[in-house]
């Protein structure tokens, strides 16, 4: 998988991602669009306008590395509606497949840990509270996984350990890490678990 991934190009593991749209009607293809959020918010973008006058901005050089022959980017409407209905798990399982292909060796760190991303236009949009994973050499985030809160994040934990290639790595977190199921779980996929000042961690 990881050979894969170094072979493959950003739009090429984005073909992979789903699309919810009918097939009539489409002005961009899914792995473009894809494409174009990806760099938009790796340069500093944090929101659809933004990613949107992004593509306004750099129109030329976007539509040249990602194939738009119509020489148009999508507008803030055409994100807000296909991010509406995109399979986000699905696509970030694929990108952080290929991400991991580039940034995490055998041997190297992982942490995994949780943040809360607050909301928009006041309790129009709820903020998140999302358990990542992400290597400690690229600060790459692998995956990510939606939790109630704070203080409840074990099943959240448990769902990133279980998508993540681990064989040789070593896994950090604070407390939390020190349950021992989640413990079990690390060493069972071949990796060591390194907690933070808390539980201890003798139940491995």
């Amino acid at each position: 998988m990881a050979a894969r991934a170094e072979r493959e190009s950003l739009l090429e593991a984005l073909g992979r991602v789903p699309d919810p749209r009918f097939r009539r009607g489409r002005r961009y293809e899914l792995a473009t669009v894809l494409a174009l959020a990806v760099c938009a918010t790796a340069c500093g973008a944090r929101s659809l306008y933004a990613i949107a006058q992004f593509g306004r901005d750099h129109r030329e050089l976007v539509c040249e590395a990602l194939g738009i022959a119509r020489l148009t980017t999508p507008d803030h409407a055409t994100l807000h509606r296909l991010f509406r209905r995109l399979d986000v798990r699905a696509f970030e399982q694929v990108l952080g497949r290929w991400l991991a292909g580039r940034g995490l060796a055998v041997a190297k760190a992982v942490a995994v840990d949780g943040k809360t991303l607050r909301g928009i236009h006041g309790e129009e949009v709820p903020g998140v509270h999302l358990v990542a994973a992400f290597t400690h050499q690229t600060g790459i985030v692998l995956t990510q996984e939606a939790a109630p809160g704070q203080g409840q994040e074990l099943a959240a934990v448990a769902a990133v350990l279980a998508r993540l290639d681990l064989q040789g790595a070593v896994v950090t977190g604070d407390a939390l890490l020190a349950q021992q199921n989640l413990c079990r779980q690390i060493v069972k996929k071949g990796a060591l678990p390194a907690a933070g000042q808390g539980e201890p961690t003798d139940a491995v």
